[in-house]
C-alpha cells in the first residue's frame, strides 16, 4: 500500500503475505504507525491495495462487506448520543438490511447486547454508560450484523488497565462462544498473548510482517494466566522482536 502521487509515493505496507484459517483469533501486533489500522482496512474493504489483492472466502472483502460477513469495531465507540445502548446496537444492522428498525433488528440487537453482558443497559443512554461498558455497545453493534469475521482496531486502547482486563475476558469470552473469526489489532503485548491463537508481529519503514508466533496456552483464559512462566515466556519474545536493533 502505497499514498500519495506517483512521484511522491510513500510505502505504508509492502510485501505481506498472510492467510488466515476460519474461526480463528488473530492479532497484529506492532508499534503505531507501522501500518497495523491500514492493513486492517485493506481486509474490511475501506481501502484499495495499491498492489496485490485480498481474498475472503474466494471474493474480494466488498462481496464480503455487502454479504455482511465482515463486522468492524473502531478505537472509539462513536455512539449516536440521542440514542439508547439498545438502538446504538441495531444502527449497523438497520443500515444494512435498509429495511429500518424491524423486530427482526431489534432481537439481533437484544441478543448481542446480552451476549456482551449489557442486556440490563440497554435503555441507557450513552452519556450513562462508562468506558467500558460503551465499548461493550460498540462490540454488540458489530455482533448484531451476525459477520463471519469481526476485525477489530484497538478497541481497548482508550480505556484503564483494570477495564482493559476486564474487557479481554468478555472479549475472549464472546469468541469461545461465537466462533468468529476475528483480526485485532494492537500494541499491548500482553493483550496479544491472552486473546490470541496467533500473533502476526509488524515492523514499520514500511509495514511488513516481522515474524509470526502461535500461542499454545490452553483455553479458557483468564487473568491468572499472567502468572504462568509460559505467559511471561511469549511476551517476552514479543518484546525482543519489537525492540529495535541497537546500531554499532
Amino acid at each position: 500500500m502505497r499514498f500519495g502521487g506517483t512521484s511522491t509515493a510513500q510505502p505504508v505496507l509492502e510485501a505481506l503475505d498472510l492467510t488466515i484459517a476460519p474461526g480463528a483469533f488473530v492479532t497484529l501486533l506492532g508499534p503505531s504507525g507501522c501500518g497495523k489500522s491500514t492493513l486492517l482496512k485493506i481486509l474490511g474493504g475501506l481501502l484499495e491495495p495499491t498492489d496485490g489483492e485480498v481474498s475472503i472466502g474466494g471474493r474480494p472483502p466488498s462481496e464480503a462487506v455487502d454479504r455482511r460477513q465482515i463486522g468492524l469495531v473502531p478505537q472509539r465507540p462513536a455512539l449516536l448520543p440521542w440514542k439508547t445502548a439498545l438502538q446504538n446496537a441495531c444502527v449497523l444492522r438497520d443500515v444494512a438490511t435498509g429495511k429500518g428498525r424491524s423486530a427482526e433488528s431489534l432481537r439481533a440487537a437484544e441478543n448481542a447486547l446480552a451476549l456482551v453482558g449489557l442486556e440490563e443497559a440497554a435503555g441507557k443512554l450513552p452519556h450513562q454508560l462508562s468506558g467500558g461498558m460503551a465499548q461493550r455497545v460498540s462490540i454488540a453493534r458489530a455482533l448484531a450484523m451476525d459477520p463471519e469475521i469481526l476485525l477489530m482496531d484497538e478497541p481497548f486502547g482508550a480505556l484503564d488497565a483494570i477495564t482493559r482486563d476486564e474487557m479481554n475476558e468478555k472479549l475472549a469470552e464472546i469468541w469461545t462462544q461465537t466462533g468468529k473469526t476475528v483480526v485485532f489489532v494492537t500494541h499491548a503485548i500482553s493483550e496479544a498473548v491472552f486473546l490470541s491463537d496467533t500473533v502476526h508481529v509488524m515492523g514499520a519503514d514500511p509495514g511488513r510482517l516481522v515474524q509470526t508466533l502461535d500461542i499454545s496456552l490452553p483455553r479458557p483464559r483468564t487473568r491468572e494466566v499472567f502468572d504462568d512462566p509460559v505467559f511471561t515466556d511469549y511476551t517476552s519474545r514479543l518484546r525482543e522482536l519489537l525492540e529495535p536493533k541497537a546500531t554499532v
